[in-house]
């Protein structure tokens, strides 16, 4: 249930993500919600504000920074 703010640094924009046990489909929540098991969660499970992590997704991988822990 955690919210982590997450700037992409290829682009240098930032969105909230969800930490959730299961997605609920709901696309119009303020959060991108990411399941625990997913790469992207196991990223971020052992993250801390500060630091940059690499996530390799579907469409290539991907260099994020933590900004917020909410």
């Amino acid at each position: 249930g955690s919210v982590v703010r997450l700037k992409v640094l290829a682009v240098q924009s930032d969105d909230l993500y969800k930490l959730v046990g299961a997605a609920s489909g709901n696309f119009d929540a303020d959060e991108i919600e990411v399941t625990a098991n997913s790469p992207m969660g196991e990223a971020l499970m052992k993250a801390r504000v500060g630091e940059t992590v690499k996530v390799d997704l579907p469409r290539g991988p991907k260099r994020f920074e933590i900004l917020e822990l909410r």
